[in-house]
């Protein structure tokens, strides 16, 4: 036992050091293009609702959605869909 307290002080000298600190968001931040976002037509809102309507507990779905100015896709089992609250 006395061999893994000597090892570590030695072990923290491998740990990743990061001398600039958010320096990596930042750059990510950047590297994000900004897309617009789509304008639905009424032809497009029936169908999206008709979609959404078809969802049920265990259904896999590919989501598309847009936030903080970009859009995201997620795919997956629905767990729990609520559309009075908007939430899948």
């Amino acid at each position: 036992m006395a061999t893994s307290r000597a090892r570590a002080p030695r072990a923290q000298i491998f740990q990743p050091f990061d001398a600039l600190a958010g320096y990596r968001e930042i750059l990510r931040e950047q590297e994000r293009v900004i897309v617009p976002r789509k304008v639905l037509s009424e032809d497009d809102y029936e169908i999206l609702n008709y979609n959404v309507h078809q969802i049920k507990k265990g259904s896999m779905v590919r989501l598309v959605y847009y936030d903080k100015s970009q859009y995201v896709e997620k795919t997956g089992v629905v767990a729990k869909i609520n559309l009075d609250t908007k939430m899948i």
